[in-house]
């Protein structure tokens, strides 16, 4: 009580608070008796990446650290920050970067600023190549398993989030529990040091992660924070032997990121006597309104034959089926386990209620005239008289994920992957997938419409309502491929993870199918792509493309214009890199947009472990479409 999950003391003589830092996978996380359901529940960072929308992403930053703040709490043990590797990490619903560096590291940058505007020291986590659970504490010849990561491939597809976030002003990193190319990453000089400190030129501190300090040694090694504190390898006793230097900088860096953030005699309260602070119910209708607006706009309309929206003039009768449509939070004590609205593990946000996909249909329904019947008996006999009292069927599948294990199956729960192609030959069939990452679609060319969301927080139903009538066309994209089949994707290895495919993953691998790529999400109307112009005149950066985006459709959408640069052969890159995207304003039928793509050098260079460096590359053309296997123009760099 009145504790946080981490609270290094505070030094009242020099007027210093505690440090209060608390888990953040999708908000403040509730451990107190009593406190579950009084934070938003926001929508995961998987769910934030895949509405490509920088001003909405901050916004959400500043609510959550605002929340952070009136709980006490002046660090925020987030974001996370990955770019996804394993289809099946048990940790990718809270990796904002989807599977894509350039993606990642745009929308890590204004989350970071919002939460940092409320005074809350946000942390860049988990640095780095923590791509999979399986063994990244345990298990390997040595203990943890280790990724094995060639610099290329380091520096061009996992570190740019973290290099953003430095760039916004980051106060914090936490390293990771796996091994980096042998060495524990935590006690690795030249992920912290040479890296992080050096390179990316970081100037805050870096706190391990909980029990990942493995000797004192890691102080010189660049780690400044042993959390939590426990194991002693940072007691002044051990420390004030041969690392004097190094310690005076770790101490450095921790009150640099204190002052510059106005830490430094501001207490919101004073561990133990914090349970006041912790007691407080934080979330708010504002709150709640933009959980619902960024849920919405993380949909992702993967299929649609024109079944949606939903015309009450035709569906009288709606059917919605599936246990995951009205199951509810869960709700055990230390507020952990995952379900179909926030993953597990320290990253869960507990509530006491959700909107379920049941429940705000059946609202909208109300309102739109239509009656609802629905069950959540997964027997294909009680599904099938459902769907033939219906109209059409909305059938919610859903999984979920959690921190400590990878998913054993990339399918849904309750074995609805059986029961939707048997429903889908009775009526105009909708799935609705609540997800923490890639999932398996074997029935996808079999029903009328599809759409995602990664694990959207409390607003679930609400957001799916506002899709599925019609109130909000949907603009979200997918930040990750979803993969054909189970040999599309990459699988966690237990020891050693040799990450020789190098850059070739995702839509950069010309190995793995998709059932849906990287970059896909219909809209209910339609755009074209105006002729690109490339030019350096009047450029702010290396080159410039603009072309316009028009809504040649019959509704109002937002379009998400993507750029790739395919570089030319002898780079060795994949056929296609994204490096700019811009989101439109809502489009009227018939309106246009010019939309500009600038590209700085680095956008058009590649990483020489030769040269140590970047090197910018000549001969690069940019394609620019709605996703990246759905390129509209085509246009030479000069």
């Amino acid at each position: 009580r009145g504790w946080f999950v981490g609270t290094p003391p505070p030094m009242d003589n020099h007027g210093l608070p505690a440090l209060t830092m608390q888990d953040a996978g999708n908000g403040f996380r509730p451990i107190m008796m009593g406190t579950h359901g009084s934070t938003t529940m926001w929508p995961s960072g998987l769910a934030l990446a895949a509405t490509w929308d920088e001003a909405l992403v901050e916004s959400v930053g500043k609510a959550m650290g605002r929340e952070f703040r009136m709980k006490g709490a002046n660090v925020m043990l987030g974001p996370s920050v990955n770019v996804h590797r394993v289809a099946s990490n048990g940790r990718n619903f809270e990796y904002m970067s989807g599977e894509d560096p350039y993606l990642g590291a745009r929308v890590v940058k204004p989350f970071v600023r919002g939460v940092q505007s409320e005074g809350v020291i946000a942390t860049a986590k988990h640095y780095a190549f923590n791509e999979q659970e399986t063994n990244r504490g345990t298990g390997g010849p040595q203990g943890a398993s280790s990724s094995d990561v060639d610099a290329r491939t380091a520096w061009e597809l996992y570190y740019p989030p973290f290099a953003a976030a430095v760039e916004a002003g980051i106060g914090a990193f936490m390293c990771s529990y796996n091994r980096v190319n042998g060495t524990h990453a935590c006690e690795n000089p030249e992920l912290l040091n040479r890296d992080l400190k050096g390179i990316m030129g970081f100037k805050g501190f870096v706190m391990s992660d909980w029990g990942a300090t493995h000797s004192t040694q890691g102080v010189a090694a660049g780690l400044d924070q042993d959390m939590p504190g426990s194991d002693a390898f940072f007691s002044e006793q051990e420390l004030a032997g041969s690392f004097g230097h190094e310690t005076d900088e770790a101490v450095l860096r921790v009150l640099s990121s204190m002052y510059r953030l106005r830490i430094d005699g501001r207490a919101e309260c004073k561990p133990p006597a914090c349970v006041d602070n912790i007691k407080k119910v934080t979330k708010t209708a504002e709150t709640q309104e933009l959980a619902r607006k960024a849920a919405t706009r993380s949909i992702a309309l993967l299929h649609n034959d024109g079944v949606l929206p939903i015309n009450p003039h035709k569906v009288k009768t709606l059917a919605v089926i599936g246990m995951a449509s009205d199951f509810g939070p869960s709700r055990e004590f230390m507020g952990v386990m995952p379900d179909y609205y926030a993953g597990g593990g320290s990253g869960h946000v507990s509530a006491k209620q959700v909107v379920t996909a049941y429940r705000g249909i059946l609202e909208r329904a109300k309102v739109a005239g239509i009656n609802v019947v629905q069950t959540s008996n997964q027997k294909l006999e009680e599904a099938m008289r459902v769907a033939e009292a219906a109209d059409a069927v909305v059938i919610v599948g859903a999984t979920s994920a959690t921190e400590g294990m990878d998913r054993k199956t990339l399918s849904l729960d309750w074995n609805v992957d059986d029961l939707i192609p048997h429903v889908a030959k009775l009526r105009p069939t909708i799935v609705l997938m609540q997800t923490p990452g890639a999932v398996l679609m074997p029935w996808r060319n079999k029903v009328n419409a599809i759409a995602n969301m990664f694990l959207g927080g409390e607003e679930t139903g609400s957001a799916w309502a506002s899709v599925l009538f019609g109130d909000e066309s949907p603009s979200g994209k997918l930040p990750i491929m979803m993969p054909e089949t189970e040999n599309d994707v990459n699988r966690p290895n237990p020891t050693i993870s040799a990450y020789t495919e190098g850059l070739f993953t995702s839509y950069r691998s010309n190995q793995f199918k998709a059932a849906f790529p990287f970059g896909h999400g219909l809209s209910y109307t339609n755009f074209s792509y105006g002729y690109p112009q490339a030019y350096t005149e009047g450029c702010m950066g290396a080159a410039c493309v603009s072309l316009a985006v028009i809504n040649s459709g019959k509704r109002a959408g937002v379009e998400t214009a993507q750029a790739y640069v395919h570089f030319a052969p002898d780079a060795k890159e994949p056929e296609l890199v994204l490096r700019g995207f811009q989101k439109t304003r809502l489009l009227q039928p018939g309106e246009s947009e010019q939309v500009v793509f600038t590209f700085t050098p680095r956008d058009l260079s590649i990483y020489s472990p030769a040269a140590n460096g970047w090197v910018k590359q000549s001969g690069a053309e940019v394609r620019v479409g709605a996703s990246s296997a759905d390129i509209r123009q085509v246009v030479a760099l000069p």
